[in-house]
C-alpha cells in the first residue's frame, strides 16, 4: 500500500487543482509590512516536524502553496495551534535537504478539512537557491526595502548626464556612498579602488554595459553589477547573461524597482554565492575547467528553454551530462542537484514533475564562478600549452 504524499492525501495534480481554487477564490494584495516576496511553492510533499511542548517530535507530510525568504505556507488535514516550534526540510545548500528551524505564527480555515498554516523561519533562507530565481528576470525576494536600509558603495554608469542625475535623485534618501563612471575604463579604474555594487547602462555610449561585466570578470571580480535596460528581447538577456551580470532592471526605473535590486545585491546575498571549483592546479581534471566554465553557461540556457518549451529530452540530457562531469571538475553540488532532477525525470517522463529541482540546478549553473587563484592558473596552464605548440612547431623538420 502507498503511502499518503501528505496528510491531505493529494497527489501532485489534485493537489494543483486545489491550490488554484483556493488562489481564485482569495483576493491578492500586498501587505505594507510584508518584507519578502511570496513565490508560489507548490510541492506535493514537505517534511514537517513538530515539536511539542513535552519534548515529543512528530514528523508529518505536508503540501506546501508558497514561500518567501522569512517563511513558508502549507496546506495540513488539522488545525495547529500558533507559536508551536517546529522544523521544515528544504532543499537547500547544493540539493541536500536540511532542517529549516521556524514558528507557527497562524493557522487558517480554507474549506473542509484543508488548513492553511504560515510557518516563520528562524533565519532567512535563498529562495533564489530553491526555486532557481532569475535575477535577469528581475526576480528580486524583498517586497519592501526602507531607503536607510541602502548602505555601502555604489558605482553608476550612465550613457548621459540626465540618467546619472535621475539616479542619483532617486538614491538620495537613502544612506549610500555614490560614485559615478562614464565609460568602461573610468568604471574599472573606480571600482579597482574600492566598490560594493555597480549599475550601469546597456548602453554607455559607444560601448556595452555587458562588455564592462565580462571584462570584471575576466579580472576574477565576482562584484554585482546590475545592467539597466529597456530591451528584454531573449537575444539582449542571453548577450547580459553569457557577460554574467548578476541582474537588471527594466527602464523606466522606479524607485522601489531599484531599492528592491539594490537591497538583494547589498543585504540579501542576492547571487547566493559563488560556487568555485575545489581542484587545484595539481589535478588531471584541471585543464578542462576552461571549457567547463564556457559549457555550463550554455546547459543553464538550454535548462531555462527547456522549461519554457516543456522539452523533456534536452533537460534530461542536461541533466545527465552535469551529473558525469561536474563532480570529477570539482562541483560536487552541482552534480547532486543535477541527479536528483534526473532521477525526478526519468521516473516520471513529465518535466512539470521536476520544475523546482531543474530551477535549483539553473541557479546553481549560473552561481558557477572562477576565483582568482584558478583564473589565474588556468591562465599558466594555457600558456604552458601554446608553448608547447610553439616548441613543436620549432622542431618540425623543414622539407
Amino acid at each position: 500500500m502507498n503511502k499518503a504524499p501528505n496528510t491531505l492525501r493529494l497527489g501532485q495534480h489534485e493537489l494543483h487543482k486545489l491550490l488554484e481554487q483556493i488562489d481564485h477564490s482569495q483576493t491578492v494584495v500586498t501587505h505594507p509590512d510584508r518584507e519578502f516576496v511570496r513565490w508560489p511553492y507548490r510541492v506535493g510533499s514537505v517534511e514537517l516536524i513538530l515539536e511539542h511542548s513535552t519534548g515529543i517530535r512528530t514528523s508529518i507530510h505536508v503540501a506546501s502553496r508558497n514561500i518567501s525568504r522569512g517563511g513558508i505556507c502549507i496546506l495540513h488535514c488539522a488545525y495547529i495551534h500558533p507559536d508551536i516550534r517546529c522544523e521544515i526540510n528544504l532543499q537547500l545548500d547544493g540539493g541536500l535537504y536540511r532542517p529549516v528551524p521556524g514558528r507557527i505564527v497562524r493557522c487558517t480555515h480554507a474549506g473542509g478539512r484543508v488548513h492553511e498554516v504560515g510557518i516563520e523561519f528562524d533565519t532567512q533562507i535563498s529562495t533564489k537557491n530553491l526555486l532557481g530565481l532569475d535575477p535577469l528576470n528581475e526576480a528580486y525576494s524583498l517586497e519592501r526595502v526602507e531607503p536607510d536600509r541602502l548602505q555601502g558603495t555604489v558605482l553608476t554608469v550612465t550613457q548621459t548626464d540626465i540618467e546619472r542625475d535621475i539616479l542619483l535623485m532617486l538614491l538620495e534618501d537613502t544612506k549610500l556612498v555614490l560614485n559615478t563612471a562614464n565609460s568602461i575604463e573610468n568604471t574599472l579604474s573606480i571600482a579597482s579602488k574600492g566598490c560594493d555594487l555597480i549599475i550601469a547602462d546597456l548602453h554607455i555610449g559607444s560601448e556595452c554595459g555587458s562588455d564592462l561585466v565580462r571584462k570584471l570578470r575576466q579580472a576574477g571580480s565576482d562584484m554585482p553589477v546590475i545592467i539597466m535596460t529597456a530591451d528584454k528581447s531573449e537575444i539582449t538577456l542571453d548577450a547580459i547573461r553569457e557577460a554574467q551580470a548578476s541582474g537588471i532592471l527594466t527602464k523606466p526605473i522606479t524607485k522601489e524597482r531599484l531599492y528592491q535590486a539594490l537591497a538583494e545585491f547589498l543585504h540579501a546575498n542576492g547571487d547566493g554565492g559563488p560556487l568555485y571549483t575545489t581542484l587545484s592546479e595539481s589535478d588531471l581534471t584541471f585543464p578542462l575547467l576552461c571549457k567547463f566554465y564556457t559549457d555550463v553557461k550554455d546547459m543553464a540556457h538550454t535548462l531555462e528553454t527547456a522549461l519554457r518549451t516543456d522539452d523533456f529530452e534536452s533537460c534530461i540530457q542536461v541533466c545527465r551530462t552535469l551529473c558525469g562531469t561536474a563532480s570529477p571538475l570539482g562541483f560536487s553540488p552541482l552534480s547532486e542537484l543535477a541527479l536528483t532532477a534526473e532521477q525526478i525525470l526519468s521516473k516520471s517522463e513529465q518535466l512539470r514533475n521536476a520544475v523546482p529541482e531543474v530551477r535549483a540546478l539553473i541557479a546553481a549553473c549560473r552561481r558557477v564562478k572562477t576565483d582568482p587563484s584558478t583564473l589565474l592558473a588556468m591562465k599558466r596552464e594555457e600558456a604552458v600549452r601554446l608553448q608547447a605548440i610553439e616548441d613543436a612547431k620549432a622542431m618540425r623538420p623543414l622539407y
